[in-house]
């Protein structure tokens, strides 16, 4: 009976190695302007996509400000339920505000879990709204490998993606919201007196990096989305399933060389490129621990990172050889050697170049008084967060103040509602001399134009607006209640003026026996 026990667990443990995919991982690498692909390792193998994750919420945020739903310097407050999310974060407080420009920058760097669901409910009102978003914007992009269940990528077992999905998400960021990429090519923000680097090992030392986003959990593996531009070409690259952060780095690196040594795909587009099988994601948490390897998306050091192959190549690449990594060599343009490879098969990325942080913080900007309201304050009128007291009447501008953030220099990727639209190569678009000087940079549907009215303050705001058109020498109700109970005192010139009739005392209201002393609404 035992052996025959032991035959059966031995069968089984069989099958299920035949049927979980191998520690190789997945990646791809496609031409972000035409949709072809270059190369590719099992793209369409489900995999769970830990805090790459956030590149969604970072669309859906982005998407809400172009249709005017909420602005960059809107202030958002953070519940409870994102001040409770677990590391990696930068515990925000339960009640605290924090602009949605402020958030993205952050998430993004820092790949901060508590800051995702904070966003997710400025956009949706609550993180359930915005799962719901999240997976019917995946089905309209044509990401059918792709299932949501949180906003930030905290391992959950039914949340999966697959690396051609991450592509078809890259396309659509960059052609849609080219103009905001540099909040996914940040190199460091400093939070207070905190500096936090950018967890993607490629942004500061791999020529021509446009950024994008890193992702872990121990189920997943290193993930990595990287995007890089050279001589008028952009490049996405996606690798899934990395057993630490230098293989994931330098893989990624390794895919963007050969892709640039190419000009053809092998005839596929991944617009074209069919679906997985439906499968579910499977934990290859066992073989990333056997690894010893720093369990952490932002492990991340500034001097250079090492790698050595071996001969089944990084990862396991579907090849099975490692001469994928004969294009190891240092790269035109750029201040050094990025990426050599040494005899013994030690790959390595040359040290991370220094970066000027970018200053965030908790806490409104002066735009936010005339900023649309976050969505979980407008579901929850009752909240203590109210705009500050602006003026009835005073125009309201369309834009922002550029401050640091550029227009994307991402291969001309022009604006387009599709992820595989159609994009004939074209000269690289230079924008307006004052549109990156000092002045306001106009963002789509950021700001509604116009007058701001106690109507479009949430319920009760409105008691606390100055009047506009009231004349000035007319003074506003500052009267204390102990003043209005004291009989007024004519004077002299006005001893025969009718005297001033008493108001209606309010149904059900109580005589004041004391002073009222208690605070309005914040």
């Amino acid at each position: 009976m035992t052996a025959l026990r032991l035959a059966a667990g031995a069968t089984l443990a069989s099958l299920l190695a035949a049927a979980a995919p191998a520690l190789a991982g997945t990646s791809i690498v496609v031409d972000a302007s035409s949709g072809a692909v270059l190369s590719s390792e099992n793209p369409t193998q489900a995999w769970h996509p830990a805090s790459t994750t956030k590149m969604m919420t970072l669309y859906l945020a982005l998407k809400a400000v172009r249709e005017g739903r909420i602005g960059l310097e809107t202030a958002i407050p953070a519940s409870k339920l994102a001040a409770s999310q677990p590391r990696v974060k930068v515990y925000i407080k339960a009640g605290q505000e924090i602009t949605l420009d402020n958030a993205i920058r952050i998430m993004m760097v820092k790949s901060a879990n508590d800051i995702a669901y904070v966003i997710a409910e400025g956009v949706g009102g609550n993180v359930e709204n915005f799962v719901a978003m999240m997976n019917a914007e995946a089905q309209r992009l044509g990401m059918n490998d792709t299932h949501f269940v949180n906003p930030n990528g905290w391992h959950h077992p039914d949340q999966q993606s697959s690396a051609r999905d991450l592509a078809v998400l890259a396309m659509a960021l960059m052609n849609e919201f080219g103009r905001y990429s540099d909040y996914w090519n940040t190199g460091a923000v400093q939070l207070g007196k905190q500096v936090l680097n950018n967890t993607n090992g490629l942004v500061g030392r791999y020529y021509g990096i446009n950024g994008m986003k890193t992702g872990f959990v121990c189920a997943s593996g290193f993930n990595v989305v990287s995007t890089a531009s050279r001589n008028g070409r952009t490049l996405i690259a996606v690798v899934m399933g990395a057993s630490s952060g230098a293989e994931r780095t330098v893989k990624a690196a390794q895919l963007l060389d050969e892709g640039f040594g190419k000009w053809g795909g092998f005839g596929g587009n991944i617009a074209s490129m069919p679906s997985g099988n439906g499968g579910r994601a499977y934990s290859i948490c066992d073989s990333v621990r056997r690894g010893g390897h720093a369990l952490g998306d932002d492990a991340e050091t500034s001097g250079p990172i090492s790698f050595i192959s071996s001969n089944s190549g990084i990862g396991g690449n579907a090849e099975g050889t490692s001469d994928r990594f004969a294009a190891a060599v240092p790269q035109g343009g750029s201040s050094g050697s990025v990426l050599t490879r040494a005899p013994s098969g030690r790959i390595t990325l040359g040290p991370r170049a220094k970066f000027e942080p970018i200053q965030v913080s908790f806490g409104r900007t002066p735009g936010s008084a005339s900023a649309p309201l976050a969505a979980n304050v407008v579901a929850k009128p009752d909240t203590q967060v109210a705009r500050e007291t602006i003026q009835p009447g005073a125009p309201v501008a369309a834009g922002l103040v550029a401050g640091n953030r550029t227009f994307s220099r991402n291969g001309a990727i022009p604006p387009s509602s599709s992820a595989f639209a159609p994009v004939a190569p074209t000269q690289e678009e230079t924008p307006a001399a004052a549109a990156l000087g000092s002045g306001p940079m106009r963002l789509q549907g950021a700001i509604q134009p116009g007058a701001a009215t106690p109507a479009s303050l949430r319920p009760g705001a409105a008691a606390g607006i100055k009047a506009a058109n009231k004349p000035a020498a007319k003074p506003l109700l500052t009267k204390s209640k102990q003043e209005k109970a004291e009989p007024a005192k004519a004077k002299p010139s006005q001893a025969q003026a009718k005297p001033l009739a008493k108001p209606p005392a309010r149904p059900g209201a109580k005589p004041a026996a004391k002073p009222d002393t208690s605070k309005p609404d914040a």
